[in-house]
């Protein structure tokens, strides 16, 4: 099923296509809506970063509990986050640090502590934007297997075989199009998760690593803390945006948790009916 596609009169960005909710986008008790399947983890990490508040950590022993989510990128991003967490206090320690250490072995923390950042950096933006696709009817082998580049832009498998010219489709910005974030996502945070995705396969991914330099352990940590406050600076950004995404999506789906509807059919909508990706 090709779904309808919507362009922004620019031939370098990807078209968009509506969607709607499945059913999978709330937890249910007794077949009666109670509560929301996604966790606004950009937005309580957004507020970590800035020393507001806490992130929620969510285990395997949650998914036990009663009301869980079941969405499995919740706990996923969870996971991520944590690690994430943990190499940014772990570079703050080590950047800050006045112990007496070999030149070589400061600069080998210098590089694996921001490959780890560089890393997980990516990782978190992919699971906190599949966390959202999880809840919408675009099909999962769209996103399920797919890197954070192929979220932004990737080729339409509704025209492969169509014999219609082939463009690309965009399923975060499909996903900003639906609340007119548009505007914002497509000439702001789309530019810094192409940077983000372009530093991890360059830096932190496959067969290539920043090279070792021989200077100084204190001017190791100083280039750590730059490096890192870089990253960190782009990284609130970027969740500042995921985060009113978030937002968006889980304040629509708590109207209808809220209203406690009975028909679904104002929750699970045909395919056809809203040309969602299948």
């Amino acid at each position: 099923m090709t779904a309808k596609h919507i362009g922004h009169g620019d031939k370098d960005i990807a078209y968009h296509v509506e969607w709607g909710f499945r059913r999978e986008a709330l937890r249910w008790k007794n077949g009666v809506p109670i509560g929301v399947n996604l966790h606004p983890l950009a937005r309580e990490f957004h507020q970590w970063l800035l020393r507001k508040g806490q992130f929620s950590v969510f285990a395997e022993q949650h998914k036990k509990e009663e009301n869980a989510y079941s969405n499995p990128y919740t706990y996923h991003a969870s996971v991520l986050a944590t690690i994430l967490a943990d190499a940014i206090n772990d570079s703050h320690d080590i950047a800050t640090s006045a112990e007496i250490v070999d030149a070589m072995d400061a600069e080998i923390q210098r590089i694996r502590i921001y490959n780890e950042q560089i890393l997980y950096i990516a990782r978190l933006c992919e699971a906190l934007i599949k966390q959202l696709l999880y809840c919408t009817q675009i099909g999962k082998r769209y996103y399920e297997t797919t890197a954070l580049g192929a979220l932004l832009s990737t080729e339409c498998r509704g025209c492969k075989n169509s014999g219609a010219k082939r463009h690309k489709l965009s399923l975060l910005g499909s996903l900003a199009h639906r609340y007119h974030l548009c505007l914002p996502f497509e000439e702001c945070l789309f530019e810094h998760l192409k940077i983000v995705g372009r530093r991890r396969n360059i830096e932190a991914a496959h067969s290539h690593a920043q090279l070792l330099r021989t200077r100084s352990p204190a001017d190791s940590r100083q280039q750590l803390e730059t490096d890192s406050l870089e990253a960190g600076h782009e990284l609130v950004h970027m969740l500042q945006h995921i985060g009113d995404l978030e937002a968006r999506m889980i304040g629509e789906l708590n109207t209808i948790v809220i209203s406690n509807v009975s028909n679904l059919g104002l929750i699970v909508v045909a395919p056809e009916q809203h040309g969602a990706l299948s």
